[in-house]
């Protein structure tokens, strides 16, 4: 996956696995910096519209506090999430925002390139929350777990944080009521990892969450 400038229009059809085009996103380019995989990006996403939708809010407190490096950092966040996903409108908003925030710019200008990125995002986030495809709900298991499907899952899952698979993200969520009812401390921090890219967290946190509950070791 790449941080690029996104270029162009959002694609007036839709592709294979969203329902409808979103108006403002490059979805075409945004699925190839996922490298063709379709659910991947739609579930990252569905991430981004938890993650970042206050982002505007998220800065403006900054600012107003004077934490200047904080929202710098943040408007660098969803800079770097809207080049990936190709978001036409909220890329330039963000890299101005950015741009404003680093150096030092009145606060008057640095508002108004605020009021900018507020409108994408806000823009952005109301169409992904209406048309993205509904998330599916996870395979909550029926009474006690069974260890040899959970030990299962584990060997599954591993290989790909090991080899820094995106893959990885799909079988986690194929996976999360067991692996939830499963690891129910760890499994918030192992998702986040998946999400994040941190692979190497998500595999230490993996194994420590096996080890924890007296499983085999799933790169045995």
């Amino acid at each position: 996956m790449h941080d690029s400038a996104p270029t162009g229009h959002a694609p007036a059809s839709p592709i294979d696995g969203l329902p409808q085009p979103i108006d403002g996103l490059d979805s075409a380019a945004g699925i190839r910096r996922m490298d063709g995989d379709v659910g991947l990006y739609i579930e990252l996403l569905r991430d981004f519209v938890t993650d970042e939708g206050n982002a505007a809010d998220v800065i403006a407190d900054a600012l107003a506090q004077a934490d200047a490096d904080a929202a710098t950092r943040r408007a660098h966040t969803v800079k770097g999430l809207a080049g990936t996903f190709g978001a036409v409108r909220l890329y330039p908003a963000a890299l101005a925002l950015e741009h404003a925030l680093r150096e030092g710019l009145p606060p008057t200008q640095i508002d108004a390139h605020l009021q900018v990125f507020s409108r994408a995002l806000a823009e952005l986030v109301a169409e992904l929350a209406a048309k993205l495809p509904a998330a599916p709900t996870p395979d909550v298991p029926d009474g006690p777990l069974d260890p040899a499907r959970l030990s299962a899952a584990c060997r599954e899952l591993l290989p790909l944080l090991i080899d820094c698979d995106t893959r990885a993200g799909r079988v986690l969520d194929a996976h999360a009521g067991l692996l939830r009812a499963a690891f129910p401390d760890d499994f918030p921090r192992l998702a986040e990892a998946v999400r994040n890219f941190d692979f190497e967290i998500a595999e230490a946190r993996l194994l420590a969450a096996c080890a924890a509950r007296g499983l085999p070791d799933p790169s045995a």
